[in-house]
């Protein structure tokens, strides 16, 4: 059985949309930067993106109705109050709320999910 090998160089940059969002919001966050990189979308029940934010960003609070892993894969972000650096991590419950403010380098994300998620704000 052949696996699929996803090479981040290879993965276009995407708008920051899921399931139920404003499209508005989301040009406009695409228009500062904000852009993901899909990889698996599904397979064997995960969906994994990269996540780019620009330098003190901030999402409104929100939620996805799948629950998700989010580690800190280059900079800063203040997720739910708390201080979160590189490599960094942190888990939130589907039907959770949540947001974050980059940090002043920006942050980019690793988010990995049991599911293609929808937002609720």
């Amino acid at each position: 059985m052949t696996r699929p090998v996803y090479r981040f160089d290879e993965i276009e940059w995407h708008l920051p949309a899921d399931a139920g969002a404003d499209l508005e919001a989301v040009h406009a966050a695409a228009a500062l930067g904000v852009a993901r990189k899909y990889y698996a979308q599904g397979e064997a029940g995960f969906f994994v993106q990269v996540v780019r934010f620009p330098a003190d960003f901030e999402t409104p609070p929100h939620s996805h109705d799948h629950s998700e892993v989010f580690v800190v894969l280059e900079g800063s972000c203040i997720f739910d109050g708390q201080p979160m650096e590189t490599h960094d991590s942190t888990v939130v419950e589907g039907e959770t709320k949540y947001g974050f403010t980059a940090g002043p380098d920006g942050v980019t994300l690793l988010v990995v999910r049991n599911g293609a998620a929808r937002v609720t704000l």
